[in-house]
């Protein structure tokens, strides 16, 4: 089955460096950055996937090569950059495929780091893949580990034949709550500190109809929870949504008319945007130079910005300026970026 081998797009990189906030780019030199957040300290974090590395590894689908290329990253208020948690792991599964942290989310004593897939032997002793980990601010030490690959090893929630996890972004309700997209899972999971790890819904896969691969989730104003949707092979134009639910699970809204969505935002007034990774997927792969940032209305689509090279990432300071991450798949060493995209 094609679902799970094209489902987190995934490039190379290494080092980064910060430019004058007046600049369209507020960072640049990134190697594969996905989704991006503001801490409570204003501080931007990165989740950069890396560059895979020179080990030969067992990939979920066969022979991969490894590395420690991958990282969380930040931007300072004053335009600094810094290196928050070093040395992760990032895998090239071919193709120009990498896989690696996909997401960060901030607390005032944590970060909840989301691990994407790896590989499937111990060449890397002690690294954490597949899982979504809490480390202490200050130690960076392990505070927990949410096992994403046991639970779908144990409960495979969308029934395909391949079994194999792939977290790809979080967030947290209020009372925290975390919910986690789970993209080869075809999943939304629930977790909560006293109750551990649910489902909350999954997507059984069908012959007749693409793969549904959420991919990003957001918590809303009014507590409901909105996942958007890569949607699987071929990826059609216009086949991907993004669908909003109440916190017991009930499907209260659909935005449909999309197209390869990486990253939903919804806003403290309850505005919805959400990253189109590219216009589709042609010949030699996804359409490059043809991404966009949406907002999603009952009344359609209204483009933020377009002709984004694989942008991937959203997230707004508290100006109301939005930031995308951009060169995020399928580009060179260090040519990821985050840019500003302007207000509202």
């Amino acid at each position: 089955m094609l679902k799970k081998w094209f489902l987190i797009l995934l490039v190379l990189g290494a080092s980064f460096s910060a430019l004058a906030l007046d600049d369209e780019t507020l960072a640049s030199g990134l190697n594969n950055p996905r989704h991006i957040t503001f801490g409570p300290d204003g501080v931007l974090y990165i989740a950069e996937a890396g560059s895979g590395g020179e080990t030969d590894v067992a990939g979920p689908f066969g022979p991969a090569k490894a590395g420690l290329s991958a990282q969380v990253s930040a931007i300072l208020p004053d335009g600094t950059p810094a290196v928050i948690v070093p040395e992760l792991v990032s895998m090239d599964v071919g193709f120009g495929q990498i896989e690696g942290p996909m997401a960060v989310l901030v607390t005032e004593e944590t970060y909840w780091v989301v691990l994407g897939q790896g590989p499937r032997d111990d060449s890397f002793e002690g690294a954490v893949v597949e899982a979504v980990v809490e480390l202490d601010r200050e130690t960076l030490e392990t505070r927990r580990v949410i096992d994403l690959r046991a639970f779908e090893e144990e409960n495979n929630p969308d029934q395909a034949d391949e079994v194999v996890a792939n977290p790809a972004d979080l967030a947290a309700a209020p009372d925290g709550t975390l919910y986690i997209a789970d993209a080869s899972a075809n999943a939304v999971l629930r977790w909560t500190a006293e109750g551990g790890l649910e489902l909350f819904a999954a997507w059984p896969v069908s012959d007749d109809a693409p793969s549904a691969v959420p991919t990003s989730v957001a918590v809303g104003p009014d507590g409901d929870l909105y996942v958007g949707f890569l949607s699987g092979f071929p990826f059609p134009a216009g086949g991907a949504r993004i669908e909003r639910y109440n916190a017991e699970g009930e499907l209260q809204q659909t935005y449909g008319g999309l197209t390869l969505v990486t990253d939903v935002l919804v806003t403290a007034d309850g505005a919805l945007y959400a990253v189109e990774l590219a216009s589709g997927f042609g010949d030699t792969g996804y359409n490059p130079n043809s991404g966009r940032v949406v907002r999603a209305a009952d009344g359609g689509l209204e483009v933020i910005a377009e002709g984004l090279n694989f942008p991937y990432g959203l997230a707004m300071d508290t100006e109301g300026s939005l930031y995308v991450t951009v060169d995020s798949a399928f580009a060179a060493p260090d040519s990821g970026r985050v840019i500003r995209l302007g207000g509202r």
